[in-house]
């Protein structure tokens, strides 16, 4: 009979986060050594237990929302839970694995990103270049030729402006 694998280990010490928006939000240190850019600020700052209960540490490029779910315990820490992982993000909303991806990708949280960089390639398989643009909120060259030229047209205009308010004054 072969052994059964053993059990992640525990957290033994917890961060309190500060969102962009101020939401206060608990990570492990297990979840931190996860995430390069947190645990390289936790080490460069010298974070003990007892510092890090008196302090909070702010993260401004990411929510409180997408914060909690980039901390929710263990939900893809361990390689042998990527189906848990899978089905932690088929809950999500698109806009909420957006999010989710470009705080992986902010915090280096590397298996996160792995884990939703495979779930958008699977909502991405068999779909035609249109509805992959849909999906993905891809514009077309003309939408994007349309709105160069409309800032450009802006710029102008605030130009004009300008130099008519310097003329007058």
């Amino acid at each position: 009979m072969a052994d059964a694998p053993a059990p992640p280990p525990e957290p033994t010490l917890f961060y309190t986060l500060e969102s962009a928006d101020y939401k206060l939000v608990k990570m492990s240190d297990l979840a931190v050594k996860q995430a390069a850019t947190l645990n390289n600020l936790v080490t460069g700052l010298g974070l003990d237990a007892e510092k890090a209960a008196k302090s909070s540490i702010p993260i401004n490029n990411i929510d409180g929302a997408t914060l909690e779910k980039k901390t929710s315990r263990d939900r893809c820490r361990d390689e042998r839970t990527f189906q848990n992982g899978m089905e932690f993000l088929k809950a999500l909303k698109d806009e909420d694995l957006e999010k989710l991806v470009l705080a992986a990708n902010y915090l280096e949280a590397k298996k996160l990103l792995r884990y939703c960089c495979k779930k958008m390639a699977m909502m991405a398989q068999g779909k035609a270049p249109l509805e992959l643009r849909i999906l993905f909120e891809i514009s077309t060259d003309e939408e994007d030729e349309h709105a160069e030229m409309e800032l450009k047209e802006r710029l102008q205009r605030e130009a004009k402006k300008k130099a008519e308010e310097r003329q007058r004054t």
